[in-house]
């Protein structure tokens, strides 16, 4: 699994609190605790996630512009439909686009560049040995090292696309899972020897294969919970 914001955002920056409203609800989404269906009551909302009712509303607002949740008129929100399909959708375009991203950083990385995302996946290494899980952290860091490999590719538009796609990723699902993190210490290496070597085809097959053992680990999880059992 790997994401990235667009070039706007800054690394290190903490998300207004709309944003990590959304954050939230889209974790809960993704990961199957709220399913296709279910209404979205702001000020039961609000109670649950220790906020006021207007960053819900926000949020909310925000997620329907990412079609994760539908308005109703006179009803309210609820969690829009999300089959097997458009899982599987997402990871392969997410894959094939920072898998192209990984495949120019290749061709394109200096030494001082490859240094500075050595660095960051020592970041997410030392997390992933010392941190717990679910460690907010570890999501944050595994964004930064996917963050500035996206931005060495050298392609803002690109970059950006993957940074929408990335919305419908929950990477905290992923940071609890030992099977993910045992694989992302891995991916990191072999992606890390590929933009060394500049071997631009290694680089975008391991980088597509990071996102797509994000997506076998998800889709299992949301069959084994009966996700798409009433749908």
């Amino acid at each position: 699994m790997s994401s990235a914001a667009p070039d706007t955002a800054v690394p290190g920056d903490a998300p207004a609190l709309p944003e990590r409203v959304v954050l939230q609800l889209r974790e809960r989404i993704l990961s199957g605790v709220l399913r296709p269906g279910t209404f979205l009551r702001p000020d039961r909302l609000a109670v649950e996630l220790g906020v006021s009712p207007t960053p819900v509303r926000e949020a909310l607002q925000a997620l329907r512009a990412d079609d994760m949740v539908r308005a109703l008129p006179r009803r309210g929100f609820v969690v829009a439909p999300l089959d097997r399909g458009d899982v599987v959708d997402l990871f392969a375009v997410q894959a094939h686009l920072t898998g192209e991203l990984a495949a120019r950083a290749a061709t394109a990385l200096d030494a001082d560049g490859l240094a500075v995302l050595r660095d960051l996946a020592a970041e997410v290494d030392a997390l992933i040995v010392n941190g717990e899980p679910g460690d907010l952290a570890l999501a944050e860091a595994e964004h930064r090292f996917h963050a500035a490999l996206n931005r060495a590719g050298g392609a803002r538009k690109l970059a950006w696309l993957v940074g929408r796609a990335a919305h419908y990723l929950p990477p905290r699902f992923y940071t609890d899972r030992e099977a993910w993190r045992t694989a992302t210490v891995d991916a990191h290496r072999r992606l890390l020897a590929a933009l060394a070597a500049g071997d631009a085809d290694t680089a975008r097959a391991a980088m597509a294969g990071h996102v797509l053992d994000g997506r076998d680990l998800l889709v299992a999880h949301l069959e084994a919970v009966g996700f798409w059992d009433e749908t």
